[in-house]
């Protein structure tokens, strides 16, 4: 009897053991889980879509982060802009991200002049026919073309490449993504290249 109780005393102390260790181990990764999707989403929590600065930013600054321009776009038409650039950039390790980005003289001025022709290049409701499109310098690289559903005859459709912008002190980036949120990501990723602050 005493032997049997030794035995059965050892295998549960192995139970708790093991059951401990596992609950340890399931707290570790939970807790690691959480800790991953907070950095994941940090640069949506420190950057607004709006955000002031008494930088003036250039096209030196943007290329300064190895921003390789592919094309700048004539401004006529586009109200208070300076400068636009279209290009594309490749943050470590991912893979490269289109960007329009447009100038302006001053912050207010980006918010005043920019801000509606911001919203019509970008998003589910972004205008993309060159007919409508208030400005329609370089909109053929603003949006993306899909086919229609393999074995019909359905031509396809647009896609907005945009899906959202941020103004930053003088510049307005439209970012490429497929909903604000990941434009948001990805402005934000350029941004801190540039050392704007408060995005470190």
């Amino acid at each position: 009897m005493a032997l049997l109780y030794l035995r059965s005393s050892s295998r549960l102390k192995r139970f708790i053991t093991h059951g401990v260790a596992a609950g340890l181990l399931f707290t570790f990764f939970a807790c690691g889980t959480d800790s991953d999707e907070s950095s994941a989403s940090k640069s949506n929590e420190l950057l607004q879509q709006i955000t002031p600065s008494e930088r003036l930013f250039t096209h030196d600054d943007v290329d300064a982060t190895g921003f390789k321009t592919s094309k700048q776009y004539d401004v006529e038409g586009l109200t208070g802009a300076t400068n636009v650039l279209f290009g594309f950039w490749r943050p470590d390790g991912s893979e490269a991200k289109e960007y329009e980005i447009r100038f302006y003289p001053s912050h207010d001025v980006a918010v005043e002049s920019g801000t509606a022709f911001a919203e019509e290049a970008t998003g589910d409701d972004a205008i993309l026919d060159k007919d409508e499109a208030s400005w329609n310098e370089g909109i053929k690289d603003r949006r993306y073309f899909f086919a229609g559903p393999i074995g019909t005859h359905g031509s396809g459709g647009v896609k907005a490449k945009y899906g959202g912008y941020v103004i930053y002190g003088n510049m307005i980036m439209l970012c490429e993504g497929a909903n604000a949120a990941h434009s948001l990501d990805r402005c934000g990723a350029l941004l801190a290249a540039m050392g704007a602050d408060p995005i470190q």
